[in-house]
């Protein structure tokens, strides 16, 4: 996959959504497939984990993250 680094605005409702769809996977020791702005990939079961917390003059960003290396 090319590089790139991509956010996206959604519902509430649909972060919710795969918030629990990714603790399931998680739970279930499971690879996790989502798609972001038209690419689909598969997080494999074995990602790191990471929880990172920013704050910067007023403002502050929380994010969870999954870290893994492509076997391409």
């Amino acid at each position: 996959m090319a590089d790139r680094d991509v956010e996206k605005d959604v519902a509430t409702s649909q972060f919710v959504d795969t918030l629990r769809r990714l603790a399931d996977a998680l739970e279930a020791g499971e690879s996790f497939r989502i798609q972001v702005a038209n690419a689909r990939f598969t997080v494999p079961a074995d990602a790191s984990l990471v929880i990172e917390h920013e704050a910067e003059e007023g403002s502050e960003e929380l994010a969870l993250e999954l870290q893994w290396t492509n076997a391409d």
